[in-house]
């Protein structure tokens, strides 16, 4: 099984080629704005590297955020498109789950035993995505679906010593206040940005795929331009 995935809904875009849960090739780079003049590039290269051509892929995977409202769409778009072009199934992922894979998937395997892990991602205006993981018999739990919250709400969520992945916690650590620090551990090997390797290898392990018109983003906020028009603002720090 051949997978090219792709991953642009946050500040890290990334392309990787996996064959039978090795991985070929991966292109990667982080920077502001929706990746949507280098998707393709990438695609280019990570082929290129492993010596295949979009014919050999046997599933497309997209990450479905949370994240950017534009940046969710670039890849899912461009992985749907590939799905209907070569007549073949894809896949989505969530952005909230994989980072949480690849936490458990960090050396440290007993810090997680007795101690869930809660996905973080910046979600701006002083909001974060989140959602809550376990392992259990060696199986990853969805212990809380992935919701938007305000910064300002996050002590009632996290209420018991939980391990953080995601960027949200860099982006608003300073504002946090001393009971919520005390509930928070920081492994130095957890991931803050979910990366395309870690979303072919999640759609591998749950072998389930879906038809190039089945698969959709996960919005959990909308648009700028609609949370403007609704007088959505963002509410100040303490």
């Amino acid at each position: 099984m051949i997978v090219l995935a792709c991953e642009t809904s946050t500040l890290l875009g990334s392309v990787a080629v996996v064959e039978n849960g090795n991985v070929l090739a991966t292109e990667e780079s982080m920077r502001q704005g929706s990746h949507s003049d280098v998707l393709n590039v990438f695609i280019e290269r990570a082929l290129t590297k492993a010596n295949k051509k979009l014919s050999d892929i046997d599933l497309f995977v997209s990450g479905i955020g949370p994240g950017s409202f534009t940046g969710i769409r670039v890849s899912v778009n461009t992985i749907k498109t590939l799905g209907y072009c070569f007549n073949k199934p894809v896949a989505g992922v969530s952005s909230l789950h994989s980072l949480a894979h690849q936490a458990f998937q960090t050396k440290k395997q007993s810090e997680f035993e007795k101690k869930q892990v809660i996905s973080i991602i910046n979600a701006y205006k002083n909001m974060v995505y989140v959602a809550t993981y376990s392992l259990k018999n060696s199986e990853l739990l969805e212990v809380k679906k992935p919701e938007v919250i305000r910064v300002q709400n996050l002590s009632q969520y996290i209420t018991e010593p939980s391990i953080l992945c995601g960027d949200g916690y860099l982006a608003y650590e300073k504002y946090l206040n001393e009971k919520l620090i005390t509930n928070i551990i920081r492994l130095p090997e957890i991931p803050d940005e979910s990366h395309a390797q870690n979303l072919a290898q999640l759609a591998l392990k749950s072998n389930q795929s879906q038809k190039w018109n089945e698969l959709v983003p996960l919005y959990l906020r909308a648009s700028e331009a609609e949370e403007n028009l609704q007088g959505i603002k963002y509410q100040p720090l303490n």
